[in-house]
């Protein structure tokens, strides 16, 4: 038998602990390879949204990449723990420690090729899916296949450099153990696990301060993010390293609850597994948290342009350049509009920024005058003002509601005031409030303010455009809206155009072909994540499995029935799965929470929230039910 013969056996020997980690590699190289084959698609590189989707796309292979790294890394690992009594019969009956590393070396590249070759056959196999999958959701037109020559050479360059550096590195664990340390291999008794009372505080209290950041925040809302996330993974790594072994020394403490049926079985295992797991715990959590906020955060963004839409009463808004009347753009605008056939009604407003002393929320002061000639079918009220009264607009998009005010105090002119006089709810300026006063205390204002808070804005009203529901891609608004956006954009960048128009059609469809993407990126990678972290747990369950061997076979010996034993295995099993899944959740739930406190989401987050969980909860279960079978079918094998 040759040296790489016997590599190949020990390779086939070892599959069942192998085969999670092969297909988990084998998906991770199919995903990267079929990111690249739609990244150098001809037809995307020369699309319009081609560079956006390139760009998403190159993020995400990147992210695939790195997490494939820790992942094989991470699992090689704990390969080489599980073997260690091997190689140190190996080191007994005379091997050297270079040969040792060689045959390390070769099982490693052996697998690492193996999963190399199948994720880029399967990626051939279903590129002709991904890219329909992908033209449908970004709605493209069908993208041809073609022979993915470069793709496939990064791949293969890529990965083989990934399995490579790893195998050089895991040489290296092994050679720094000595030969008893092997041959007692993962049977040395383990210690009863300590923990820290302070540690412990110290996980609450960092919970503790990164709801209060969140919620109250002491800073810019990115620092605040930033600072919580960083409180959250300390909270929760000494959650799982400290606190989790005091909830497991009470359980085992409390006789009414350890000495009822088989609950002292799982909670005497639970308390060592938990705390050998902790660092795999931790990331999990961590990784499943960040997925589905973002995920969360995602869904909530398609839902808050929806109802953006929705609420702009305006098919076009013009904003004139500084020194500039605007007339030539929107004299431009209108003819469009005509030739398009489209009846339409123009208002305009001259608008000043202001702040008030009740609110942190910036407003627009408009006059009366412009106020009365907005069309009727926006519903807003009549109202005739004195001077010093207010009509305050709530607007349905602003981050922050007004409070309930009698009178609002602006900040400057300092001291200027006005008592309310009536108010109503309608979006007029985006997510910014409104207040309406005379004429002359509009002018008061005007001369007291630098001429840089004043601006003037046109909206153009089209009866037939309704907003209830959103536009589809070919409808009208969109493509006239598209149209003059563009024909806009074009001028501004040669200099020649005298003012911004703004289409919240063409607005509503480039950011949603921007979530599309992040949607359509996003499910793969989280589809990576949920399997990783499965992987990590199928790897921990099977590298003690001789040792639950050993213990069920002593506990069946005297008296423990199979029909006892699956069950005391189930709840382990599905607390090493869950426990992580809920704490990820919780922090999901909150994280949302506070994103929608920090920046403006108008929809239910919770409900998001739980959109979110529910998809990765469905995969998880899965992953659960496939493990706990493969588990007990070992377990029962060691029955008396």
């Amino acid at each position: 038998m040759t040296f790489l013969q016997f590599a190949f056996n020990n390779v086939y020997r070892n599959s069942r602990a192998y085969v999670a980690y092969f297909l988990s590699s084998s998906f991770a190289v199919m995903i990267f390879f079929t990111y690249l084959v739609f990244i150098f698609h001809p037809d995307i590189v020369n699309s319009e949204m081609g560079a956006l989707t390139k760009a998403a796309m190159t993020a995400a292979s990147y992210i695939t990449f790195v997490f494939s790294f820790l992942f094989v890394l991470y699992s090689i690992g704990a390969f080489l723990k599980v073997r260690m009594k091997e190689f140190g019969i190996l080191t007994v009956l005379g091997a050297a420690g270079r040969q040792l590393n060689r045959l390390i070396f070769l099982e490693n590249m052996i697998i690492g090729t193996a999963a190399v070759v199948a994720g880029i056959v399967g990626g051939l196999v279903f590129s002709k899916l991904f890219l329909m999958l992908g033209t449908q959701a970004l709605e493209m037109k069908e993208l041809s296949m073609y022979f993915p020559g470069k793709a496939l050479g990064i791949t293969l360059l890529s990965f083989f450099a990934l399995f490579l550096a790893i195998s050089l590195m895991t040489s290296v664990m092994v050679r720094q153990s000595k030969a008893l340390e092997m041959l007692q291999g993962t049977s040395r008794p383990k210690k009863e696990p300590k923990a820290s009372v302070w540690l412990a505080l110290l996980s609450v209290a960092a919970y503790a301060g990164g709801f209060y950041m969140l919620r109250k925040g002491v800073g810019p809302d990115e620092a605040n993010l930033l600072v919580t996330l960083l409180l959250d993974m300390i909270g929760t790594y000494f959650f799982y390293t400290q606190i989790s072994v005091f909830v497991t020394r009470f359980l085992k403490r409390k006789r009414s609850f350890s000495w009822r049926g088989l609950n002292l079985l799982w909670v005497s295992e639970l308390t060592y597994k938990i705390k050998d797991y902790a660092r795999m715990f931790f990331m999990i959590t961590i990784v499943t948290a960040i997925t589905c906020t973002a995920a969360g955060a995602v869904l909530a963004l398609n839902k808050q342009m929806e109802t953006v839409y929705k609420e702009d009463p305006f098919a076009f808004s013009f904003y004139p350049l500084a020194d500039a009347t605007g007339e030539r753009e929107m004299a431009r605008l209108e003819q469009e509009l005509k030739q398009a056939g489209i009846h339409f009604e123009k208002v305009g407003f001259k608008q000043i920024h202001v702040e008030i002393n009740e609110s942190d929320s910036p407003m627009i002061l408009i006059r009366q005058s412009d106020y009365e000639r907005l069309p009727r079918s926006l519903s807003l009220p009549q109202v005739t003002l004195q001077p010093g009264e207010v009509l305050l607009i709530h607007s349905t998009l602003a981050k922050h509601k007004l409070p309930d005010l009698t009178a609002l105090t602006l900040k400057e002119p300092e001291g200027m005031a006005f008592t309310k006089k009536d108010e109503t709810t309608k979006t007029l300026f985006g997510s910014q409030h409104a207040a309406v006063v005379t004429d002359a205390d509009f002018r008061l204002v005007m001369q007291k303010l630098p001429p840089v808070k004043t601006e003037q804005y046109y909206g153009y009203l089209v009866p037939e455009w309704s907003n209830r529901t959103v536009p589809a891609k070919d409808s009208a608004e969109v493509r006239l809206g598209t149209k003059l956006d563009g024909m806009n954009k074009d001028r501004l960048r040669e200099g020649k155009a005298d003012g911004v128009v703004v289409s919240r059609a063409s607005n509503f469809v480039n950011l949603k072909q921007v979530t599309r993407i992040m949607i359509f990126v996003g499910l793969f990678i989280a589809a990576i994540f949920s399997v990783f972290t499965a992987s990590f747990l199928y790897f921990k369950l099977f590298n003690d499995l001789q040792q639950d061997q050993r213990h069920y076979h002593s506990l069946s010996k005297i008296g423990l029935s199979e029909k006892e034993m699956k069950r005391s295995a189930t709840i382990q099993i599905a607390l090493l799965f869950y426990i992580p899944l809920i704490f990820a959740a919780l922090q999901t739930l909150v994280g949302l929470w506070g994103l929608a406190s920090l920046f403006y989401f108008p929809t239910n987050m919770i409900m998001v929230g739980f959109t979110a969980i529910g998809a990765y909860l469905i995969l998880y279960t899965i992953y659960f039910v496939m493990v706990r079978s493969r588990f007990l079918s070992q377990l029962k094998r060691v029955m008396v």
